[in-house]
């Protein structure tokens, strides 16, 4: 009888500590996003290939994103400040041809867009800051729409 309330108090602390581990690592999640931390980010796809890279920092992206198709080819990358797209992007067909090209400023898309068909030929510009009409189209971060 001893040995079993001895071995059911020490299941009992091993949980405990268990638990108490848990909390610590969501307790240290949380301060690296209030302290502003620049973290490391990689998803990956189910077939291990890397999906998803970049920074973040305080749960926001900075720098550089890089997507990529489940074959390893790169499908887009583009630049984020405060988590917000701005400067170039450039998004990738799966045969590793450009499918589009432009500039964001403050996740607006801006400026001169230049979109191209899977042979990497251009088959149209478009002027994001002027007003679009039926002819014209616009993008977003997963693709045409």
């Amino acid at each position: 009888m001893t040995i079993r309330v001895f071995i059911l108090i020490a299941l009992v602390f091993c949980a405990c500590d268990s638990a108490t581990e848990q909390i610590g690592d969501e307790k240290n999640a949380a301060q690296n996003l209030s302290t502003k931390e620049i973290v490391d980010v990689v998803e990956y796809h189910s077939n291990g290939a890397v999906k998803l890279q970049g920074k973040s920092q305080g749960g926001k992206r900075i720098g550089k994103w890089e997507s990529f198709y489940p074959t390893g080819y790169r499908w887009s990358e583009a630049n984020y400040r405060n988590g917000y797209r701005e400067g170039d992007a450039i998004t990738y067909y799966s045969n590793g041809m450009m499918r589009y090209q432009g500039r964001y400023y403050n996740d607006e898309q801006t400026g001169v867009w230049s979109f191209y068909d899977k042979n990497g030929m251009l088959i149209q510009k478009t002027d994001m800051d002027e007003p679009q009409d039926k002819n014209n189209f616009k993008t977003d971060s997963s693709g045409l729409r």
